[in-house]
């Protein structure tokens, strides 16, 4: 089972997503292949810092992939330079944050993971994608591709 974490800073937006989301996974009979959380960034690493409650508790074990929301690439790549972050970690494309479907979101995590596997250091890039933040897709990195060489 693939297990998905769902990061922002404090929560509406990509908690309001990871509902979304679990709804399509539970509508499209996914509960069996894949476990989505909704996780502050802050709780994901245990950040003592952080103003959010049990943000102490580190919870990467839960996961094998964090999904990070746009405006987090900066916090992303601090907490990487500080070794906070044992887990592949991606920030989402702008333009795909708010549209993904689950199918999408399982595509990106699982190509995520394979660049993860095959050595790639956080934060995670697509090797034609240096900045996610930028990309102008809509659709998982491997959609994308394959629309592109048509």
């Amino acid at each position: 089972m693939l297990r998905i974490a769902i990061c922002c800073g404090g929560g509406f937006s990509s908690s309001t997503m990871a509902a979304h989301l679990n709804k399509q996974l539970k509508e499209k009979h996914l509960e069996d292949k894949v476990f989505l959380e909704f996780i502050p960034f802050a709780n994901l690493y245990g950040d003592d810092s952080a103003f959010i409650t049990n943000a102490h508790r580190d919870r990467q074990d839960e996961v094998d992939v964090a999904l990070l929301c746009p405006h987090l690439e900066y916090p992303a790549r601090t907490a990487v330079k500080e070794g906070k972050l044992r887990i592949p970690v991606f920030v989402l494309p702008m333009r795909m944050y708010g549209l993904v479907d689950i199918e999408n979101l399982i595509e990106e995590a699982e190509d995520v993971l394979e660049l993860w596997n095959n050595g790639a250091q956080n934060v995670i890039t697509f090797p034609d994608e240096p900045r996610s933040m930028t990309a102008p897709r809509t659709v998982s990195h491997r959609r994308w591709v394959a629309q592109q060489n048509k």
